[in-house]
């Protein structure tokens, strides 16, 4: 028996993050916390509970409402999802802000702060 890659668990929260992307950015009005891309999704092993991390650019938002505002639709994204998937079970969706890029934002700030005074000595 082969083994595959990477677990089940990544597989199927790949594609439903492939899916949730695109039904965000086609049937989801977004303009109220601005464009969203869902960077990550993470599965629990049995496969019932989606972990769906949301990052957002050009928000004037705090992060809780953001997750709220993601989290008030998951009914109508998983009623979604169920037309698109061919498993036993839709998962349940908790979405989560992703911060990473505001915060690789911040090192590159302080990365460039630090590299003119490394060559004044």
């Amino acid at each position: 028996m082969r083994t595959r890659p990477y677990s089940r668990p990544n597989r199927f929260g790949n594609e439903l993050r492939k899916l949730l992307s695109e039904i965000i950015s086609r049937e989801l009005d977004t303009s109220k916390v601005g464009f969203a891309t869902v960077t990550t999704v993470k599965m629990t092993n049995d496969l019932k509970i989606a972990k769906v991390y949301i990052s957002v650019l050009d928000t004037r938002q705090k992060d809780k409402e953001i997750e709220t505002f993601f989290n008030s639709r998951a009914k109508f994204l998983r009623g979604r999802l169920g037309s698109h998937l061919t498993s036993k079970s839709i998962p349940e969706l908790k979405f989560f802000y992703d911060d990473t890029y505001e915060e690789a934002e911040k090192i590159d700030r302080l990365i460039a702060k630090i590299q003119p005074q490394r060559m004044v000595k």
